[in-house]
């Protein structure tokens, strides 16, 4: 390595070429970035011409690559500063070209900027990396175009030329960019690994995303002279079209097949999960599955009308939790394993599940690993099973019978904060589109409308009765006091009389029904929540098995336990009831001194009180002279005890 205190014209003197490497990003300075670096020229303007300025350091490694006479150079560590510098001395060449500083102009552009006598890109003293490099050689060339006029390398060189216009020497400009500088020019030797330096200087200059890293990481381990091919063929593709969700795209990717990763430790999981495999690969299903995910983000991309649909109700209910488990059950299905109409099905039951959850008010945190680890729980199955094992694995994982959704949605509170209002919104939306129309309304633009306003006024509390307060408190966001309008500012706190000649002229159906009420009281929103509740359910049907079959367990072989965001291995009855109590003893210790109590002939800190003991691992017992259906009982009341819904907890059988 060799390191040394020296200025712009000495690095790009002579016939050399510095090319930024695939394993680098974009160029991603921005205006601040812009502006500090002029600010820093600035002091040079007014301080002593012989001072110098430290701007930082650039690290470059030989590449050894024959370029007919040019050394070519990577650039590890310092793109974001060495691009910027010379795109300051394109914009002092064009200025003088000009005002006709023909003198001044050649030597920036002949000395400074190219490398006389080459042609193609061994002309170009810098080669971007990835979609920079064509805006860069169309800057340097004068022929820009529209599909660029985003791109940040182009608003830098716009805003460098907004300032130095007003400069009227070019030539001092020229000499304090290339010579009063003042770099640590850091060139390494040429078997350092690049990669393995550029990562250990990541820790400076712009945070890298997760993508960057992975995409580094990859690049890394792609011979240098089939890099370009796979970056254009692969992964620009991929960048392109997720663009700001592509790190969320891969960490999907790694949910989706079981691994525990954290938005902050992307990279590392993909680090291991490719070390040993093969890198291209594993590029080639990253650009397939990118695809899907881009399905998901975009349902208009999906060419079957069926799922695509499926997808825009997934996408508008907001359930980026399931994607990691869609993402390869649609691999699948684009491979053949899967027919449309089971694909579709398969993203029902996930909407299904969802919609149910949420409306019964079912903790959504447990979600995530849910679906993470759905896909790996049903792959082993052939595709006619594995439907049944989707419909058997949502089931025991908090799914809500009928009677818990017709409690709900009477009672609860389904408006919110945004989040929750989109939900809401959605459920109303599909209950409309359910309805027979002549006509459809256009839905694009409604919102929704408390029918009993959020703010009462004196006609409302006359119509509500003596009980006003808790009526309105207990049914104000409820469903059947909530609808969709046009007109959610116009209607307001409208008496429900007024109210209801805008519903008459409205031609969404759930209005229409409201005309045909002729007060809006307790029993009238109670009454509408029913009516919607039935229809509701004709949307999202329960599809686990129906009670009667459930009870039918004595005789079966349980093979997983969900209690909770957790799943446990059991090949036995006794092993459920063993692994439920000590799960709640390790963490509910205040509940479980009271199951403990209320419950001596079943769990008991001694073996005496039983008639046959199995001992806990925390030293107590439990009796295990109990069958199938009564561990089942008993597990399910402990759970309600510790204050979950028996949706909490549930097991999964053997397939016979």
């Amino acid at each position: 390595m060799k390191a040394s205190e020296t200025n712009l014209l000495e690095i790009i003197e002579g016939s050399k070429q510095y090319i930024i490497p695939m394993f680098q990003r974009t160029y991603t300075w921005r205006e601040k970035h812009w502006k500090q670096l002029w600010d820093d020229i600035n002091e040079l303007f007014e301080d002593d011409i012989d001072m110098t300025h430290f701007i930082g350091s650039i690290v470059t490694i030989p590449y050894n690559m024959t370029n007919h006479g040019v050394q070519p150079f990577l650039v590890i560590d310092g793109q974001q500063r060495l691009t910027t510098l010379l795109l300051m001395l394109v914009v002092i060449r064009d200025i003088a070209e000009e005002r006709n500083e023909m003198n001044l102009h050649g030597e920036i552009h002949n000395t400074l900027l190219i490398n006389m006598y080459k042609s193609g890109e061994d002309q170009y003293k810098l080669l971007p990396t990835q979609i920079d490099k064509e805006c860069f050689k169309k800057i340097m060339n004068k022929e820009l175009a529209d599909e660029h006029e985003e791109a940040l390398i182009l608003k830098a060189y716009n805003f460098y030329y907004k300032l130095i216009k007003k400069i009227e020497n070019l030539n001092e400009i020229k000499k304090l960019v290339t010579s009063k500088l003042s770099i640590v020019s850091i060139i390494l030797d040429s078997d350092d690994n690049p990669y393995v330096v550029f990562e250990s200087l990541n820790a400076k200059g712009e945070p890298l995303t997760e993508a960057d890293l992975i995409r580094n990481y990859i690049f890394m381990r792609i011979q240098p002279d089939e890099q370009e091919d796979f970056y254009s063929r692969y992964w620009l593709p991929m960048q392109k079209e997720l663009d700001d969700d592509l790190t969320e795209f891969l960490r999907h990717f790694l949910l989706g097949i079981n691994i525990n990763v954290k938005t902050n430790n992307i990279y590392m999981n993909f680090k291991h999960l490719i070390s040993n495999g093969n890198v291209k690969e594993m590029l080639v299903k990253l650009s397939n599955f990118a695809s899907y995910y881009k399905k998901f983000l975009d349902p208009l991309k999906e060419q079957d009308i069926k799922i695509r649909m499926s997808l825009q109700r997934i996408k508008e209910f907001e359930a980026k939790t399931a994607y990691p488990f869609l993402l390869y059950i649609y691999n699948d299905y684009k491979e053949g394993k899967y027919s449309q109409k089971q694909m579709y099905r398969s993203i029902s039951f996930i909407e299904n599940y969802l919609v149910r959850r949420y409306v019964c008010g079912i903790d959504s945190k447990p979600l995530n690993k849910i679906f993470a680890a759905m896909y790996n729980q049903i792959s082993t199955y052939s595709s006619s099973d594995s439907i049944e094992e989707i419909i058997a694995y949502l089931q025991n994982r908090g799914y809500p019978k009928d009677y818990e959704v017709k409690t709900a949605l009477i009672s609860n509170n389904l408006y919110g904060q945004s989040d929750r209002r989109k939900k809401v919104l959605f459920l109303l939306k599909c209950i409309e589109y359910s309805f027979s129309h002549k006509e459809m309304a256009d839905l694009s633009n409604v919102t929704l409308e408390h029918i009993m306003p959020q703010t009462l006024t004196e006609k409302w509390i006359d119509e509500l009765g003596e009980n006003y307060e808790e009526i309105h408190l207990k049914y104000l966001d409820t469903l059947g006091n909530l609808t969709l309008t046009a007109y959610n500012s116009e209607l307001s706190n409208e008496p429900f009389i007024v109210k209801k000649k805008y519903y008459k002229d409205s031609n969404i159906l759930l209005n229409k029904e409201l005309t045909k009420v002729s007060d809006w009281n307790e029993d009238s929103i109670v009454h509408r929540s029913e009516e919607l509740t039935k229809i509701f359910l004709s949307i999202w049907p329960y599809f686990g098995k129906a009670e009667n079959e459930e009870t039918k367990i004595t005789g079966t072989s349980p093979r997983l336990l969900y209690i909770l965001e957790d799943t446990f291995s059991v090949k036995t009855w006794r092993e459920v009831m063993k692994q439920t109590v000590i799960y709640i003893y390790e963490n509910f210790p205040q509940e479980y001194q009271n199951i403990l109590v209320n419950n001596q002939r079943i769990i008991s800190e001694s073996d005496k009180n039983l008639r046959r003991p199995l001992k806990l691992v925390n030293s107590h017992y439990i009796e295990g002279n109990l069958n199938a259906k009564a561990i089942n009982k008993f597990c399910i009341q402990i759970i309600k005890d510790v204050g979950y819904s028996e949706n909490e907890w549930g097991v999964e059988l053997e397939v016979k």
